[in-house]
């Protein structure tokens, strides 16, 4: 804050516009606004600042109204206690435009001989060293008095200012200035004008408490229904609050704030920056908040791979993945429900994408919902619309349901639906109604179904795990997704597919695998799947500067052979011991009853401590 440097005499001023000599018990931050001022040609005969044009003001007034709105208690107050003192309040935006004014009327008619008005903009470019300017420029408090001032003319006032801070990121939100001639100035403005700051800052950080608390639960909401969407959380002023993928997450985006832009050219800007995002703006009280964008949900375009054909995500030359992926491909033509099933990190999503992406409603939405998140009393909120919406509404319709109309309803970890949700679900399922209540042909939504689970579904039926008749609506067509230890010769070539894609985000060129470290890779049993190899790969290119992998690179779960393998399923080594007995042996005729490569047995009976035959 500038407190010292009362005295300065008119002749140190005077020096100073002659020989640019600054006195030397001027406060610093006025020195150097002082010199600001003559550097960028300010005359100091100027009578009074510039006032903005009338669609400057306006706009200015727009871009304002959320900091005015919070002080306007503090104006009010203003109002009548500072009547009859000789000082009025100003409340300015960042760039010192006065927006409002308030307190003794006297003072406010004065002020309007030097433009200390609404409209007037006191940047210390336009009118010099000034409270209202030099507080924006330092981002301080500043008291200017008298002689202080830059122009002659407004040396006649004296003024305490101090910046409203964002308690966000720190910029200045706006200015609140205690101004008056400096024969009737005040001593205790300065704390009158820290204090009113320090109000309008307290309420605008509860303001912004209250919208995040506001669009984190919004969020929420939605996430129960795209668990593996990538989705990014922004608030109105541009800063990303999350993002799934924790790409851009506690970054500000550049001029992603709303500001006084129509919602409609913000929400159409972010979804350009963001490519392939559709953007939905988020409200609270029916003003915007912020905005949640989301990837690939179906209208917008769907995954493309080079060669254009969806299934060539799944790399590899394993006869049962390629079987599996020929008739996958049969079912895109048809509408019949699929249950695909797999240990986590198999890519059961990727395969009920692909489905989608390949079939004639690959320009619907795929909607993919959280059944092992849904309870009874939040299923209805998240598969059907909210309560009196039309079919004929602009925007993004609420409901699953709803929102999958001409697309793929997609109901991941169904497995792990609590029963009490499961006759909802089937009622859903089969009456395909958008709407709690709904009877009408358009309360109807056409979709196709794509379940996904990691777990045993027909023997959860069994054992009245899982409904019955649900299982059968759901399970027309069935996929089983390998794990990745049943498909070893594909693990050197998935491998490089990941250490590709993680070198090209870090911009680097890929590392490439030595002979060992590729069969250690096949000789590991990878209990995370596909998943985990990825993230092994991502973390290698991060950590290995070299041009080669080696098994030193490795990480020690793989390099150490003494590490106890994870076992796939809890019956598989008796499953590996009867075909090996029922082949007397024939390694070659126990890997084709177990239907698995001859290596991929190898490494399982090392895995499990087996003994081969003749060993």
């Amino acid at each position: 804050m500038v407190a010292r440097g009362h005295f300065v005499r008119k002749a140190d001023w005077a020096r100073f516009l002659e020989t640019g000599l600054v006195p030397g018990d001027l406060d610093p931050d006025l020195a150097a606004s002082w010199l600001r001022s003559r550097d960028c040609g300010v005359l100091p005969d100027r009578i009074s600042a510039p006032q903005v044009a009338n669609e400057i003001l306006s706009r200015t007034r727009k871009e304002t109204a959320e900091l005015r709105r919070l002080a306007r208690n503090a104006l009010l107050r203003a109002r009548a206690m500072l009547k009859d003192t000789g000082v009025m309040m100003i409340l300015a935006s960042p760039d010192c435009v006065i927006t409002e004014t308030e307190g003794d009327r006297g003072v406010i008619d004065t002020g309007r001989e030097n433009r200390l008005q609404i409209g007037g903009d006191w940047q210390e470019t336009s009118i010099g060293t000034n409270a209202i300017g030099t507080a924006a420029a330092s981002g301080r408090p500043a008291l200017v008095h008298g002689i202080q001032h830059f122009c002659e003319e407004i040396q006649r006032w004296s003024c305490a200012a101090v910046p409203i801070l964002d308690p966000v990121d720190g910029t200045v939100r706006g200015i609140v200035d205690i101004s008056g001639q400096t024969d009737m100035f005040q001593p205790q403005s300065m704390a009158l004008a820290m204090a009113v700051g320090d109000e309008i800052t307290q309420a605008l950080a509860r303001l912004i408490g209250e919208e995040r608390e506001a669009l984190y639960q919004q969020f929420m909401d939605r996430r129960a229904r795209w668990q593996n969407t990538h989705m990014i959380l922004i608030d109105r002023r541009g800063a990303v609050l999350h993002d799934t993928r924790a790409v851009w997450s506690n970054q500000a985006i550049r001029g992603g704030a709303i500001g006084a832009r129509g919602e409609e050219d913000w929400a159409g800007e972010m979804s350009d920056r963001f490519s392939g995002m559709d953007s939905e703006i988020l409200r609270r009280d029916g003003l915007p908040i912020g905005m949640m964008l989301t990837a690939y949900r179906g209208h917008r375009r769907p995954v493309e791979t080079p060669s254009g054909d969806p299934f060539d995500a799944f790399l590899g030359t394993d006869p049962a993945i390629l079987k599996l992926l020929e008739h996958a491909r049969c079912v895109t033509a048809s509408n019949v429900p699929v249950l695909i099933s797999g240990e986590t990190g198999t890519g059961k999503e990727l395969l009920a994408r692909a489905i989608h992406d390949a079939s004639s409603r690959r320009h619907g939405h795929y909607v993919p919902v959280n059944c092992g998140a849904l309870r009874a009393d939040s299923a209805a909120g998240v598969l059907f619309e909210p309560p009196g919406q039309t079919a004929d509404q602009t925007g993004p319709r609420g409901g699953a349901v709803a929102e999958a109309h001409g697309g793929t309803l997609c109901l991941d970890e169904i497995g792990e639906m609590h029963e009490d949700v499961q006759p909802f679900l089937l009622r859903v399922l089969e009456d395909g109604l958008s709407r709690a209540g709904g009877a009408a042909a358009s309360d109807r939504s056409d979709f196709r179904v794509i379940a996904l689970t990691h777990r045993d579904l027909p023997r959860d039926v069994a054992e009245s795990r899982f409904r019955r008749d649900l299982f059968h609506r759901i399970s027309t067509i069935q996929f089983r997704l390998p794990p990745l230890r049943d498909r070893a010769e594909d693990i050197p070539l998935l491998a490089q597919h990941f250490l590709a894609e993680a070198a090209a985000e870090a911009g680097r060129q890929a590392p490439a695998l030595t002979r060992a470290a590729r069969e250690a890779l096949m000789a590991y049993p990878w209990p995370g799947n596909a998943r985990e190899l990825r993230n092994d790969m991502q973390a290698l290119v991060l950590f290995c500067g070299r041009g080669v992998i080696d098994t030193g690179d490795l990480p020690d779960k793989i390099r150490d052979p003494a590490a106890p393998p994870a076992p796939a399923e809890p019956d598989e080594r008796t499953r590996i011991l009867e075909a090996m007995a029922a082949s007397d042996g024939n390694m070659s005729a126990t890997a084709r009853r177990l239907g698995i490569a001859r290596s991929t047995l190898y490494t399982k009976i090392a895995a499990y401590g087996l003994a081969r035959p003749g060993n």
